[in-house]
C-alpha cells in the first residue's frame, strides 16, 4: 500500500497564499482557563509518557489541537537536576498554533483592550496578575488568512507542563523552574502504572485530597494565586470520593480539571465511563472549566464526549498517536503530516528510537503486517527516510516544506 496525496491549494500560488497573511492581527494570548470557558471547541493533546516530547507537540499544533502537554515530568528530578531538566523539557517560539476560534454565545470580546497588550502586540486578558511568560517572536500563522465567521478570534495555542510529586514542595521548586517557558502546571493524579502507585504519585494522589488540596495552594503561593495550576485526575469507583477530591481543589482555585473516565483499576481496553464524567464536570457546580479525557479515536468521539459529558475541551492520547491529524477531521494520518513530522524531528534533532515510534503509530493504518515488521526493523533515521522516500512521500529532499505550515494545505479540504 502507498499513501495517496490529498490535492493541495491548487489555483493559487503559495507566494500569493503567503501575501494573504501579511494583515492579520497579532493573536491573543489567553490563559488555558479562559480558552476553556470563553471558545468553542478547544482540543487538547495529553501527556503522553516519552510521546508528547517538542516534535510531536508541534505537529499536532499544525491540526487544530490547541493545548498541548508535556510528558509527565518527576517533580523531584527536575527541580535537583540540571541534566533531568535537559532531558525532560525542551521548547521552542514556535510550537505553539495559532488558530481561528469561535467564541461561545456568552462570551463577551472587545478588540478595544490596548492596556493588555504585551511587548510582543498580543492580546492577553490575564488582568491583574504576575506574568510570566512572555513569549518570544514566531513565525506561526493561522490555517487560512480570512477569519471562517465575522466573530472568529485568532488566538495563540498553549503548553502545559504536567508533573508527577508526592509531595508540594518539590512542585513548587518544579514550577519556579519551568514558569517561563509555559502557560501552566498541571498535576498528574492519574498515572495507574504500579511503580507510580508505589512512589505516591499519580493515582496514588486521588484518594489524598488534603495533599492534592495543599500542593495546589503551595504553587500558588509561591507563583501567585492566578497562576495557573490545574489537575488530571481519573474517577474512583467510589464517586462520593471524586467529589470531595474535585471540592478540595476548587477551595484553592483549582484553574482547571481533566477527568479520565476509568478507574485505575480498568485497563485500556475497557470502556470509558462517560457518566463518570459526567460526574465530575457537575461536581465542579460550573466553578472551574473541565476537560474529558478517554477513547477519543475520531471526531465522532469528540462530538460525543461534548455533548455527553458537557466539558469545555476535549483531550486524546492514543487517538493523536496513530493520528496527529485526528481533531483536524482526517480519518487517518494524511501524507502530509507524516512529511511534516520528518522535516520537524530533523530540524529539532529527535532521538530515533522516538522518531520510529511515532512513525510506527501515524503508519499502521497504511501499512500492511509484513511492512510494520519491515519498517520497525529499520536501524536508524536516514533508513527510515529512505523507506518513506520510496512511498511517496516529500522528504530528505533538497526542497522540503517549511515546518511553519499549520495544515493551510489540507485543513481547508474538510469541514469540522
Amino acid at each position: 500500500m502507498y499513501f495517496i496525496e490529498e490535492s493541495r491549494w491548487r489555483g493559487v500560488s503559495e507566494q500569493d497564499e503567503e501575501d494573504n497573511f501579511w494583515d492579520l492581527p497579532a493573536p491573543e494570548i489567553l490563559p488555558v482557563r479562559e480558552m476553556l470557558e470563553s471558545l468553542l471547541g478547544v482540543n487538547v493533546l495529553a501527556p503522553l509518557v516519552r510521546c508528547s516530547k517538542l516534535p510531536f507537540r508541534h505537529l499536532c499544533s499544525l491540526y487544530e489541537t490547541h493545548i498541548t502537554h508535556t510528558p509527565m515530568i518527576l517533580a523531584q528530578e527536575f527541580s535537583r537536576s540540571q541534566s533531568a531538566r535537559m532531558s525532560d523539557f525542551s521548547t521552542s517560539s514556535d510550537e505553539r498554533g495559532v488558530f481561528w476560534m469561535e467564541p461561545k454565545a456568552s462570551a463577551s470580546f472587545s478588540r478595544e483592550v490596548d492596556e493588555n497588550r504585551g511587548s510582543n502586540g498580543s492580546t492577553s486578558s490575564n488582568r491583574g496578575q504576575r506574568t510570566y511568560y512572555e513569549p518570544g517572536p514566531s513565525t506561526r500563522l493561522p490555517p487560512m488568512p480570512i477569519p471562517p465567521t465575522k466573530r472568529s478570534r485568532l488566538v495563540r495555542g498553549a503548553l502545559v507542563a504536567q508533573f508527577a510529586s508526592p509531595n508540594a514542595e518539590h512542585l513548587a521548586d518544579s514550577a519556579e523552574l519551568v514558569a517561563r517557558y509555559v502557560d501552566g502546571l498541571d498535576i498528574n493524579c492519574g498515572c495507574p502504572q504500579s511503580w507510580a502507585y508505589k512512589e505516591g504519585v499519580g493515582c496514588a494522589l486521588l484518594r489524598k485530597p488534603e495533599l492534592v488540596h495543599d500542593m495546589i495552594r503551595q504553587v500558588k503561593g509561591r507563583m501567585g494565586w492566578n497562576w495557573p495550576v490545574s489537575i488530571k485526575i481519573r474517577v474512583d469507583p467510589e464517586l462520593k470520593l471524586t467529589d470531595q477530591l474535585v471540592k478540595n481543589a476548587l477551595a484553592v482555585n483549582v484553574s482547571h480539571i481533566t477527568v479520565h473516565g476509568r478507574t485505575r483499576f480498568q485497563k485500556s481496553s475497557d470502556p470509558v465511563s462517560l457518566e463518570g464524567i459526567k460526574f465530575a464536570v457537575e461536581s465542579t457546580s460550573g466553578q472551574v472549566p473541565c476537560v474529558g479525557n478517554g477513547d477519543i479515536w475520531s471526531y465522532q468521539d469528540v462530538a460525543r464526549m461534548r455533548e455527553a459529558t458537557g466539558v469545555h475541551g476535549v483531550m486524546a492520547a492514543r487517538g493523536l498517536l496513530a493520528n496527529p491529524a485526528l481533531f483536524a477531521g482526517y480519518e487517518t494520518t494524511p501524507a502530509h503530516a507524516v512529511e511534516q513530522f520528518v522535516n520537524l524531528s530533523v530540524d529539532y534533532g529527535f532521538i530515533f528510537p522516538l522518531f520510529q515510534r511515532h512513525l510506527a503509530y501515524m503508519m499502521e493504518a497504511h501499512l500492511l503486517r509484513a511492512e510494520r515488521t519491515w519498517f520497525n526493523s529499520l536501524p536508524s533515521t536516514i533508513s527510515t527516510i529512505d523507506y518513506l522516500s520510496g512511498r511517496g512521500l516529500n522528504v530528505g529532499r533538497a526542497q522540503k516544506m517549511s515546518p511553519v505550515w499549520d495544515a493551510r494545505r489540507g485543513r481547508t479540504l474538510h469541514s469540522v
